[in-house]
């Protein structure tokens, strides 16, 4: 992996906690949790957080139809 992605990542990794805790705050806290306790790298974390949104999403859609 890039050192850039990788400072993406650290940089837009708290952004996106904030948009998961709208919709999938259990998430949230458990990959916060993670990350203060050091069980995960930064790229676990930020596939957790992005797979968890993406599945919020996609239940926000299927809720709708």
């Amino acid at each position: 992996m890039h050192k850039k992605e990788l400072i993406q990542m650290y940089a837009f990794l708290p952004v996106k906690l904030s948009e998961l805790s709208k919709v999938n705050p259990e998430a949230t806290i458990e990959i916060l949790q993670d990350w203060g306790a050091g069980r995960k790298s930064i790229r676990k974390l930020w596939g957790a957080t992005i797979d968890a949104l993406v599945e919020s999403d996609t239940k926000s859609n299927s809720d709708h139809e």
